[in-house]
């Protein structure tokens, strides 16, 4: 029984560290994928007004997530920009949380009009629910984990975007609209929600 006991035992850390956020695995590293959110500040990251100046979000990181309270609009924004990429994160909010990923914005004006918004919300009175390109596809149905971490999984390579949630296939489509820019996460009034395990691998042709 002993060596069973041990190899359940090593078993059990493997799989906790695996799910360790905020970290790198050795084989992640080799393949060239990056740590955008390093568990403690918000280092790498911009904090940018949606309307007045004075709106930034108010973004903050507690428990090793980034976390938008919901005391007023702005977005978050990555420093460096990217074109082609393979983008991993975790988000959690209520049941009908609504907040969004940026992808490819530009740091002025609207970063859904200069990029596309990568939906969370399950409930867009027009149908680009969670997973969707806002004003440009509409996902397949689906519904968050409420109050639990969910996995996002996004790959833009040139003018074709595939998204994943929690492991299903939500959106595999083609738009040539936005070539290259900012990631970035949205920030609502009264809609609290946190981020993390943020890790991109560049695509690179």
């Amino acid at each position: 029984m002993k060596p069973l006991l041990i190899g359940l035992g090593l078993l059990c850390l493997g799989i906790a560290f695996a799910q360790k956020p905020n970290t790198l695995s050795p084989a992640e590293e080799k393949q060239g994928w990056k740590l955008l959110f390093n568990g403690k500040d918000l280092t790498g990251w911009q904090a940018l007004p949606t309307s007045s100046p004075s709106a930034n979000g108010d973004w903050r990181v507690e428990d090793g997530a980034i976390v938008c309270p919901g005391t007023s609009a702005g977005w978050l924004a990555t420093a460096d920009s990217y074109s082609d990429f393979h983008l991993k994160l975790q988000f959690r909010g209520a049941e009908r949380v609504n907040s969004g990923v940026f992808l490819r914005s530009q740091k002025e004006g609207q970063p859904h009009v200069t990029g596309f918004e990568l939906q969370i919300w399950d409930y867009q009175p027009a149908g680009y629910n969670t997973g969707s390109l806002v004003g440009a596809v509409k996902a397949a149905p689906t519904k968050i984990r409420a109050d639990d971490w969910n996995d996002y999984d996004i790959t833009a390579d040139g003018d074709h975007y595939v998204i994943v949630l929690n492991g299903i296939n939500l959106l595999d489509t083609h738009n040539s609209q936005h070539a290259a820019g900012l990631l970035g996460f949205q920030c609502q009034p009264n809609n609290k929600i946190e981020f993390r395990d943020v890790r991109v691998m560049p695509r690179h042709h």
